[in-house]
């Protein structure tokens, strides 16, 4: 073997990759191997102490995040002008899904792996993305809802970038969503309650199969 060659494995097996940079949930990967991440990501999180709960954690927020949309669809009116109530029930969402969390999966559940981190980083993410989304179209008009279907393409990047880092199963819903977008397009009136049900069986789909692969011993 030339130096050159020995030099290259060298630095390709020696290249450390930090997942977080928080102290209790620090995954030192020593390998480029996109196989070997994955595996290292999902044994961490099996080994973590919330895994167990995992399931009982998205059926909830499945749960909560319906009950919002039903009521965004609700009080929903088809007159082309903005709802600021709308913003507000999904401030509400987003600390009783904190709450939930904070109650079904422990305090520090953020910290608890490197792969519930990672995750909670990209819902963070695409939340933000969503928002930034509703005060353009506010600041265009209303007239046109146009940031309802484009929710829909978010949730297809977010599902993807599951499915690239954790499972290709994580396509399934990813696929669903880019549905659910068409569905919103064609039927605008019903657009909340549309992407609520989508979400929900999403969610629902992922607490299921959590339930069912749950590692041993837990």
């Amino acid at each position: 073997m030339s130096v050159g060659e020995k030099n290259g494995r060298q630095v390709t097996h020696s290249a450390v990759l930090s997942l977080s940079e928080d102290q209790g949930s620090t995954l030192t990967l020593e390998t480029l191997s996109l196989r070997g991440w994955k595996s290292d990501l999902i044994t961490e999180l099996n080994r973590s102490a919330v895994r167990k709960r995992l399931s009982i954690a998205m059926a909830g927020v499945a749960c909560i995040n319906l009950a919002t949309f039903i009521i965004c669809q609700a009080i929903y009116v088809p007159n082309g002008r903005a709802d600021f109530r709308h913003p507000l029930l999904w401030l509400l969402e987003l600390v009783a899904i904190l709450a939930f969390l904070r109650k079904s999966l422990g305090r520090g559940w953020i910290r608890s792996s490197t792969a519930i981190n990672l995750v909670a980083k990209l819902w963070t993410t695409f939340l933000i993305l969503s928002f930034n989304l509703v005060t353009l179209n506010s600041l265009t008009g209303f007239g046109l809802a146009w940031y309802k279907p484009v929710w829909a393409t978010l949730s297809t990047f977010l599902f993807a970038s599951l499915a690239w880092v954790f499972s290709p199963w994580f396509f399934v819903p990813a696929v669903q969503m880019w549905a659910t977008g068409l569905l919103m397009v064609n039927f605008p009136h019903w657009a909340f309650l549309i992407y609520g049900v989508s979400w929900w069986l999403a969610l629902m789909g992922i607490a299921i199969d959590l339930r069912r692969i749950e590692p041993v011993g837990c």
